[in-house]
């Protein structure tokens, strides 16, 4: 596991210019017979890192019967593994420095960049994902620009949160080989007066959502939300704009006793040495001039601005897998006191964590989405009767959201289910679908959802859960 990271040379907007080399004992014969030589990757994706008898990907019909019997042991357990994959030292290096898998995956831009340019194969970037504003924050917006606005907090704007959405080696030879994300290719995929659908992603394919937190250095102690637990009763309940009211201060100079616990302090409160962390506790990487200076072009919404030695903190991270049919998804996020994290994980989730998660990475909690509801659903033909709610959600990501986010599915399996803290990744996700703006599906909480719903579908192409290819559709026709 990495402690610092740099980030030099990040593009705008995609992939950094390619670095060409010369073969200087070869002289060309004559101008015309001048080429350019190849480009040069200088990050290669690197596939998750499986660790014991931990199989990627598992067989469907094992975690099947997880769900069939409630195994949450088992569902955790996968997990954790999966987060020991990802935080794994990949062996690429960047500058200098020691990536983790998953900082060496495509991101969704560079991806997009790549389909633009009609590339199917894909291949390693030169630089490091730019961050940009996480796009949820946008849909919410549209959401409640619909049904009125009413009271609700604007979730992610005032605070510091960006996201680099990537893609596995596999997902992201899906996308390539298909140009999925070409308007002209999913409109081929449109069924008259019936549900259309994308070709579902490969087993091994998954999709991350890391999201940091960007502080300044030169303030020695960076003041940072941290998670309080779900509000009694429910309610939009933003890291920004102090409502979570619930702070820890994180010591650049890593002057802290590790492994302490943590009281975190409100809002007008001082820094106290039982609410400092050491900035170690993170998994975090220094921005330079040049994504400091791509930050800044974003910052109309969020109200900060950004400078060469900020510090990115990782705060939370969104992992689906294609394992099953509707996806596997767990997100992560950063605990005060890891061991005690508040819901939506548990203390049982974090004894769960093992020896393969190294370092910083044990600083996180999970919360699990494998199904929509207990007991679990088949794909068609399941009900919301007599059943009851899985609760999965990312604090930074989603506890900010209020009714109007969710007015256009309300949930038919609880009406009273109207705040992001009542949601699950699989129940939002299958409403992604092609159209977007306002005629797209909006977000959901948790509620059992048919994938043959012709009310929901019809005449709508399925984006197999992938709210990432609505997000970043090519107009080519």
């Amino acid at each position: 596991m990495r402690t610092k990271t740099t980030m030099i040379g990040l593009v705008l907007g995609g992939i950094a210019a390619s670095i060409m080399l010369v073969n200087c004992n070869q002289q060309p014969k004559d101008d015309t017979e001048t080429k350019e030589p190849p480009a040069v990757d200088t990050i290669q994706s690197v596939d998750l890192k499986t660790f014991g008898s931990f199989q990627f990907p598992t067989d469907s019909n094992t975690i099947y019967t997880w769900l069939n019997n409630r195994d949450t042991t088992s569902i955790y357990n996968h997990a954790w593994n999966i987060w020991a994959g990802l935080t794994a030292n990949s062996g690429e290096v960047y500058q200098g420095d020691s990536l983790l898998v998953y900082e060496t995956w495509l991101g969704i831009s560079e991806i997009k960049d790549m389909i633009q340019s009609n590339t199917k194969t894909s291949r390693g970037k030169t630089a490091r994902t730019p961050l940009a504003m996480p796009n949820q924050f946008v849909h919410a917006a549209i959401a409640r620009a619909r049904f009125g606005g009413g009271t609700d907090t604007s979730a992610g704007k005032g605070n510091n949160f960006w996201v680099t959405v990537a893609y596995s080696p596999a997902a992201a030879n899906y996308a390539l080989t298909n140009q999925i994300l070409k308007q002209s290719v999913l409109d081929s995929y449109k069924n008259a007066d019936g549900i259309g659908a994308i070709p579902a992603f490969p087993a091994d394919a998954i999709t991350i959502k890391p999201t940091y937190y960007v502080g300044k250095r030169s303030d020695g102690y960076i003041r940072m939300p941290a998670w309080p637990g779900t509000p009694n009763p429910p309610r939009a309940f933003d890291p920004a704009n102090d409502t979570w009211d619930s702070y820890v201060f994180v010591d650049v100079n890593n002057g802290q006793t590790p492994g302490k616990p943590l009281t975190p302090v409100k809002q007008d409160e001082p820094r106290t040495e039982a609410s400092t962390c050491n900035l170690t506790d993170f998994l975090y990487f220094t921005v330079d001039s040049t994504m400091a200076a791509y930050l800044n072009q974003q910052q109309q919404t969020q109200g900060v601005v950004a400078d060469a030695g900020d510090l990115a903190m990782l705060v939370a991270m969104h992992v689906t897998s294609k394992e099953i049919s509707n996806w596997t998804w767990q997100t992560y996020y950063w605990a005060p006191n890891p061991g005690t994290p508040f819901a939506p994980s548990s203390s049982f989730a974090a004894t769960l964590q093992n020896s393969y998660i190294k370092g910083a990475a044990r600083h996180y909690a999970v919360s699990t989405a494998y199904n929509m509801v207990w007991p679990n659903q088949p794909i068609t033909g399941g009900t919301n009767k007599g059943v009851t709610a899985v609760i999965g959600f990312n604090p930074f990501l989603e506890a900010g959201f209020g009714p109007n986010v969710f007015a256009s599915n309300p949930s038919k399996l609880n009406k009273n289910f109207i705040y992001g803290v009542q949601t699950n990744c699989m129940s939002c996700h299958v409403f992604a679908t092609a159209d977007t703006g306002s005629a797209a599906l909006g977000y959901s909480t948790d509620q059992y959802v048919d994938l043959n719903d012709t009310g929901y579908f019809n005449n709508r192409v399925r984006v197999d859960f992938a709210w990432s290819i609505q997000g970043n559709i090519i107009t080519n026709k």
